[in-house]
């Protein structure tokens, strides 16, 4: 098996790093700048252990991949490059296995477009991505994923990728129904905006949060979605919650936040916040708050800002919170 990684940033550089450190024959895309420096110095991953530097082929557009009866490809880039990738995937090969490792719910929805054979794939992994070359996994070990086919099931190839990232360090869990799951994912994404426009920490956005979250939940009710929290993860699969072997703090945030800090021109709200948005017009509803979360960050993202251009106060305010955010500053 040959691990294809079609966006080599956080996620895809930890992942792809982890399966090419234990042996794993992998290929790299991404990037102009990103896949040159690792074809010229090979891909640092910093872990809490130690750094390794991976030779790792690395090319910048699918075409450039000679693909086999035995190639899987893992989708890594952020959810508003997903469809461009498929299209120009799709213009190589017609049927390849497709694992959406990506945040967000919409990714999966747009693969099926494309391809027969979709996964879906809830993840969590503390990736660094800011400079070209370079990947830091904050944990070890390195992150977990909830896997399975899209929109429901389990099949042979879904276990024998779930059983070679095991091989690669990751803890793996493999389900019929992986969507709830996704959606479980979002409840916390909607929070990697308030993270990238406020540079805030997480005692001081609480307020902010849990309105972004309050629209979202009562729209999952509304239309009968289901979803599975953080802590039921955690009683179902008790594994995820034993002690790290090794940690790094870093100054980076989300990937939002790190898409800000590199200046790339675009984010990911749109298909974190912005599902909000979507479901709500479905609903024939409004979510005001993960909308101007949306709005604010993009704004942030087209004019090359950096993480941080307000204050939590300055962000309730705009978002009309300020008397939860007095009453959560009062209560501590």
């Amino acid at each position: 098996m040959r691990f294809i990684i079609y966006g080599a940033g956080g996620i895809g550089g930890v992942i792809g790093g982890h399966l090419a450190r234990t042996g794993h024959e992998v290929v790299l895309i991404g990037r102009p700048g990103n896949v040159e420096a690792i074809n010229e110095n090979g891909l640092r991953l910093i872990t809490p252990t130690g750094t390794h530097i991976l030779r790792i082929p690395s090319v910048t557009r699918p075409e450039r991949v000679d693909f086999g009866s035995d190639d899987v490809v893992f989708l890594c880039m952020k959810g508003q490059d997903t469809e461009g990738a498929l299209r120009d995937l799709r213009a190589v090969v017609e049927d390849v296995p497709i694992f959406c490792f990506q945040n967000g719910v919409r990714n999966e929805e747009i693969a099926a477009r494309y391809f027969p054979r979709i996964y879906g794939v809830m993840v969590r992994v503390g990736a660094v991505y800011l400079k070209d070359g370079e990947v830091t996994a904050r944990r070890d070990p390195p992150g977990w994923f909830i896997m399975g086919c899209y929109p429901q099931g389990t099949d042979e190839l879904l276990e024998e990728v779930a059983d070679e990232l095991r091989t690669a360090s990751f803890l793996v869990k493999v389900t019929g129904d992986v969507m709830p799951y996704k959606w479980g994912k979002l409840m916390g994404n909607v929070g990697n905006a308030i993270g990238a426009i406020t540079n805030g920490r997480w005692e001081e956005v609480i307020p902010i949060m849990q309105a972004a979250q309050q629209e979202l939940r009562e729209l999952l009710s509304q239309a009968g979605i289901r979803w599975i929290s953080g802590e039921e993860v955690a009683k179902e699969w008790p594994e995820i919650a034993a002690p790290l072997r090794g940690r790094l703090d870093t100054e980076a945030q989300s990937s939002t936040w790190q898409s800000l800090a590199r200046r790339q021109g675009s984010v990911e709200t749109e298909f974190l916040n912005g599902e909000v948005v979507r479901l709500a017009r479905r609903l024939g509803r409004q979510a005001p708050i993960n909308e101007a979360l949306v709005r604010i960050t993009q704004e942030m993202a087209v004019n090359h800002e950096l993480p941080g251009k307000y204050t939590p106060a300055q962000l309730s305010s705009l978002l009309g919170l300020t008397h939860q955010l007095k009453n959560n500053q009062n209560d501590r």
